[in-house]
């Protein structure tokens, strides 16, 4: 369920964040090791950081007059679809990990500016 327009809760999405931290050590582990699961276990922290971005709401671009997620870093989309076509690159598991943590900064921001 997306969180209300008027308000915004951090503390809601703060277990997946807390939940990304645990992922990351172990995909950087399987990376390190050359193990096949690491593509396996990006695939589940894909389908985390799209559950959050609809968690985050949609809000309308001003410029584009799209719908658009709110969390959703800079050039979000893009990232997020060279993320999912290279699992098993080490260099998806980077910009995952740089994904996540701007939408943590972008929440915190709504947070302050939502209250």
């Amino acid at each position: 369920m997306p969180i209300d327009g008027k308000r915004f809760d951090k503390e809601a999405l703060s277990p997946y964040f807390t939940d990304w931290e645990t992922k990351r050590e172990t995909i950087e582990a399987l990376y390190a090791q050359k193990d096949k699961r690491a593509a396996e276990k990006m695939r589940d922290a894909v389908e985390m950081y799209e559950r959050l971005l609809e968690l985050g709401g949609v809000e309308t671009d001003v410029r584009s007059g799209r719908e658009v997620y709110r969390l959703s870093p800079l050039n979000g989309d893009e990232r997020l679809e060279f993320v999912k076509a290279k699992l098993t690159s080490h260099y998806a598991y980077v910009q995952l990990d740089a994904l996540f943590g701007e939408m943590k900064k972008k929440a915190a921001r709504l947070a302050v500016r939502l209250k």
